[in-house]
């Protein structure tokens, strides 16, 4: 009986207050309408869906089929990619690229104008990593075919930066193994310029045998063994130098192979309707807050003026 007597009386409130509720949430609604058709502009959404390519899938091992490599990076390589693309490296090349300052309108004579800049560029970049595991890069603005220019190029900056590590890394392989043979050569030449003086001095011949092992005889029993060492350290040294001179050619190859580090699954394109502001959306929820916030507050103030008469 008592919920009854209540609902009632809030009824009767209601009843009471109706117009002022009406007004208010009229007014909201119409003023809602107006300020997003006149003040808000419309955003384009314009994104990329992108995967890193395994940083050793151009080796020497997945050139030459040494061993089974993944095409796409691991966790690791996706990780790196969203460091990358969500820098202040890659920030402050699209917004002093693109000057998003006099984009946005932005007076350039205020104080801290960079630092606006950058916080509206933010406030309408995003990068994410998807269920998928992939990477996504999206942009919202104004203008559909510079979001999609812009993240163009924060796709070929990232990958720009991503590709650098790798080749920073090879070229470091590529002068180790080059001076590896530099020394290799010289030692192998020093090595026959000794054995040519041994073999002359004790009449030392090489001769091939039947099991493909090499006969060595000369007139002096010691200078025939220290000639075997010397040449046994000679033919290590050129298997080695055989090898790394073969690695050395696969690293210039993997270079010269150097393609790009990111494969762009879902290109950006240029963006035919506007994404966002929802304008019934927003006019709907300014109807529906005003309302309940109406009838809420004609409650209250009826229960505070009841208190008074009562006090």
């Amino acid at each position: 009986m008592d919920n009854e007597y209540n609902m009632l009386g809030a009824i009767r409130v209601l009843i009471r207050w109706k117009r002022q509720i009406i007004i208010a949430t009229v007014s909201a609604t119409i003023f809602a309408a107006a300020y997003s058709w006149f003040f808000m502009k419309d955003y384009y959404l314009s994104y990329a869906t992108l995967y890193p390519i395994n940083l050793a899938y151009n080796d020497r091992s997945a050139i030459f089929n040494l061993e089974h490599i993944d095409y796409y990076g691991s966790k690791e390589d996706v990780n790196r990619v969203l460091t990358i693309a969500q820098s202040k490296p890659i920030e402050s090349y699209i917004i002093s690229g693109y000057d998003l300052a006099g984009h946005y309108e932005i007076n350039k004579d205020k104080k801290y104008y960079k630092t606006k800049t950058q916080k509206e560029f933010e406030s309408n970049y995003k990068v994410i990593k998807t269920d998928q595991g992939a990477v996504e890069i999206s942009l919202y603005d104004t203008d559909p075919k510079l979001a999609r220019d812009i993240v163009n190029d924060v796709i070929e900056k990232t990958d720009s930066i991503f590709r650098a590590s790798l080749l920073g890394s090879k070229k470091q392989q590529l002068a180790t193994f080059t001076r590896q043979l530099a020394e290799r050569e010289k030692m192998i030449k020093e090595y026959g310029d000794t054995l040519a003086i041994l073999g002359k001095k004790y009449g030392i011949t090489v001769k091939a045998g039947f099991d493909k092992t090499d006969i060595i005889e000369g007139n002096d029993l010691q200078g025939v063994q220290v000639y075997k060492a010397i040449y046994a350290r000679q033919k290590n040294a050129i298997i080695e130098y055989n090898e790394n001179s073969n690695i050395k050619e696969q690293i210039e190859n993997s270079l010269a192979n150097d393609a790009n580090s990111l494969a762009v699954i879902d290109a950006p394109t240029i963006a035919e309707k506007k994404e966002k502001p929802v304008r019934s959306l927003i006019v709907l929820t300014t109807f529906l807050l005003t309302f309940v916030f109406s009838v809420f507050g004609a409650l209250l103030v009826d229960q505070v003026q009841e208190i008074r008469q009562r006090l």
